[in-house]
């Protein structure tokens, strides 16, 4: 089941309109620098959750690196577009040979077809001023499986860890608000 996005603008419409599942949260941020909200998410501290850093070792996941850029390129996922302050997306593929994670090379390699890819994954950050003291954060994730198979094995997958992914997600959105708040007037 591949759906359209409507009404929406954005990366993750440009890079990845259709998929197959999809999560959204967000947050409000009293801190009307929407320059400096978006540099705090950019690199955001996860050694700061207590649940975050638990999360990832129960996962097997890289838990040396806790700041977000690093975190990501443990990972092997790609900041593939920015348009700053407004938005940022990272993105990254599966398949090949034992249907690892794949880096992507260059943006317009994700658009296309990926001989071999069994997913394509993006996780973007949006930040909206909706007032002189507010920002609004939203991160969106949004999975399209390639094939019957894949959709199979991810509908397993995502049935049980969505739970705690969007747990994660919601934690980097208190971890951007608790932050960017602490200092509003600060630089990032």
């Amino acid at each position: 089941m591949q759906r359209k996005t409507s009404g929406r603008t954005g990366l993750l419409e440009q890079y990845l309109p259709r998929y197959t599942f999809a999560h959204r949260y967000t947050m409000v941020v009293q801190c009307g620098d929407i320059g400096r909200v978006y540099a705090i998410a950019r690199d955001v501290d996860l050694s700061q959750s207590r649940v975050i850093p638990l999360l990832f070792r129960l996962r097997g996941l890289p838990h040396q690196h806790w700041r977000a850029r690093a975190f990501c390129a443990a990972m092997h996922w790609t900041e593939l577009a920015q348009t700053p302050p407004s938005e940022f997306l990272i993105a990254y593929w599966r398949g090949g040979a034992g249907n690892r994670i794949r880096r992507i090379d260059h943006p317009g390699q994700f658009c296309n077809a990926l001989p071999g890819a069994t997913q394509k994954v993006g996780f973007t950050f949006r930040f909206r001023q909706l007032d002189a003291r507010r920002v609004e954060v939203d991160t969106e994730t949004r999975v399209l499986c390639i094939g019957v198979r894949a959709r199979l094995a991810f509908l397993c997958y995502w049935m049980v860890i969505k739970p705690f992914s969007g747990l994660v997600r919601k934690e980097i959105l208190r971890l951007i608000k608790r932050e960017a708040e602490a200092h509003p007037g600060a630089a990032a």
